[in-house]
């Protein structure tokens, strides 16, 4: 095979692997929201060859798409019996906060460091979307807009073990917060958008002190919850 044979079949390798991973991705986003709007719930038994008529996908991306979600500890895969929606736990959310807390002021501050240029008008651009779709009432726009973000400022901070580490606690965060929101929460989100705005202006100080006010704001959240969960039990 001459060189340039293989560096043809190479990007045809390479196409192929992209394609790949492009499905991947959009059955994991689409099997994730929905496990956040309720439309698979937990106990209920669920198969790969169900998922994958529903979502007109492949049996491989599905399979993926699982497995990532098995990770991020929304999903539960046993064997020879299903796969199944993970039970939503309020403890749980109270301890991914108190990992999370540090952990998003690290990215906060990274990200305001890091970024490029381009980067940085990608995230002028996710603050304005962000309060565009809270305004608006929009949970979905909403759900993804923080998708989004959280994909972009991980991908910022160049750091595998950061990444690691928050993609899971990012994924039960949104499930809990978008699970227990019945339109938007406007405040939340305004607080949100000055945080990612600070990082596009490279803001260090202003993104990890904007990043710690929407924490706050989303514990709070967390424990109304809470109460409304037990006041109604």
């Amino acid at each position: 095979m001459e060189g340039a044979e293989v560096a043809e079949f190479a990007d045809m390798g390479a196409a192929a692997g992209n394609a790949g991973t492009t499905m991947a991705r959009i059955a994991y986003e689409r099997l994730e929201e929905m496990i956040i709007l309720g439309q698979l719930e937990p106990r209920t038994r669920l198969s790969e060859h169900m998922l994958s008529q529903a979502l007109s996908l492949g049996r491989t991306p599905i399979r993926e798409a699982l497995q990532k979600l098995r990770e991020n500890h929304l999903m539960e895969i046993r064997a020879r019996s299903g796969v199944f929606v993970t039970e939503v736990n309020f403890r749980d959310q109270f301890l991914v906060m108190e990992v999370r807390w540090p952990l998003e002021c690290m990215v906060a501050r990274r990200a305001a460091r890091m970024a490029t240029p381009q980067d940085r008008e990608a995230f002028a651009e996710i603050a304005r979307s962000m309060r565009a779709v809270a305004e608006a009432g929009d949970k979905v726009g909403l759900m993804k807009v923080d998708r989004e973000f959280k994909d972009l400022s991980l991908r910022v901070v160049r750091n595998k073990y950061l990444a690691a580490a928050l993609t899971p606690i990012h994924a039960n965060a949104r499930r809990f917060y978008f699970s227990h929101l019945k339109t938007t929460n406007v405040p939340i989100g305004r607080a949100h958008a000055v945080a990612i705005e600070a990082i596009s202006r490279g803001d260090e100080a202003g993104a990890v002190a904007a990043t710690e006010l929407f924490l706050a704001d989303m514990e709070a959240f967390m424990k109304n919850a809470l109460a409304d969960a037990v006041s109604h039990s």
